[in-house]
């Protein structure tokens, strides 16, 4: 069976399934509930990420599975997309979720891409590729065998469909095929398995941030670039030989502050390790 790949705007493409895909690495860490093991239900699978832009931490990939039967729930609790709540209503929609696919054995998989994988993508296969492959790998975590599966996913590309057939390739990979993947943008706002996904995503991400300022009295705020706080605090994260793990070293605001206190160009993390770039007719080192 060939899985029905569909863009945005409600155009259907088909794309054959491939048996090769670079989509190979394991989870960091996964977190999952029980699932059910029906064979006559239809599972939705939703798929979204939080953390993206910020410059420091992991980025985490949340997913919820729901069968469809179940759907009418999500509507009756209000769960809609992240950004819509304030933080103790998706602290709130997220335990409730839980306690929900605890009952009614639905499955959440909340998936954590590393400061460290993220530089490593983009210095090798963008960031783009890398998020694809935490999809898949949330897809598969979450994987019921003997059953058919829909998957309606916040694309993270400009080109929806393309991303929808990328991760159809990944899973092809894996030798999953869903009846169907709907990729498109802001399916965080339009669809509650998404909306769900969001939130779990959102809450493990600001969850990360309150215990790394707890852990380190440092104050980032969000994160992000833009953040004053985060300004603030790069000089310290940035005072040693190294910049501090948990940045994104690949980012431009990391690599600005790093120049602005360092006369050495910014160390490059890549999947092998970390390399020390020098300039042209830097003396080595003895």
């Amino acid at each position: 069976m060939r899985a029905r790949v569909r863009q945005h705007r409600n155009a259907w493409m088909r794309w054959p399934l491939t048996s090769q895909h670079p989509c190979r690495r394991e989870a960091t860490s996964t977190r999952c509930w029980r699932t059910s093991t029906w064979s006559d239900v239809m599972q939705v699978v939703g798929v979204d990420e939080a953390g993206r832009g910020p410059c420091i931490g992991p980025l985490f990939v949340g997913a919820c599975s729901v069968p469809e039967r179940d759907l009418h729930v999500l509507d009756e609790i209000g769960v809609t997309d992240s950004k819509r709540l304030r933080p103790a209503q998706r602290e709130h929609m997220d335990n409730e979720l839980r306690r929900l696919a605890d009952q009614n054995m639905w499955g959440i998989v909340v998936l954590p891409l590393t400061p460290m994988r993220i530089d490593a993508a983009v210095q090798e296969q963008g960031l783009n590729r890398l998020e694809v492959e935490g999809f898949v790998e949330a897809i598969h975590a979450l994987w019921q065998k003997g059953r058919e599966h829909r998957l309606v996913l916040d694309a993270c590309d400009v080109d929806a469909t393309r991303f929808g057939h990328n991760v159809q390739s990944g899973l092809a990979v894996h030798e999953l095929e869903p009846v169907e993947i709907d990729a498109r943008h802001r399916a965080d706002a339009e669809n509650r398995v998404v909306g769900a996904a969001s939130i779990v995503a959102k809450v493990a991400r600001d969850a990360w941030v309150r215990s790394f300022i707890e852990r380190t009295g440092i104050d980032i705020g969000s994160g992000y670039p833009n953040d004053p706080k985060l300004k603030r605090a790069l000089p310290e994260l940035l005072s040693g030989n190294r910049p501090h793990p948990t940045l994104r070293w690949s980012w431009a605001t990391t690599k600005r502050a790093w120049s602005a206190h360092h006369d050495v160009p910014m160390p490059v993390r890549t999947a092998s390790g970390t390399s020390v770039q020098h300039r042209l007719f830097d003396p080595p080192s003895s």
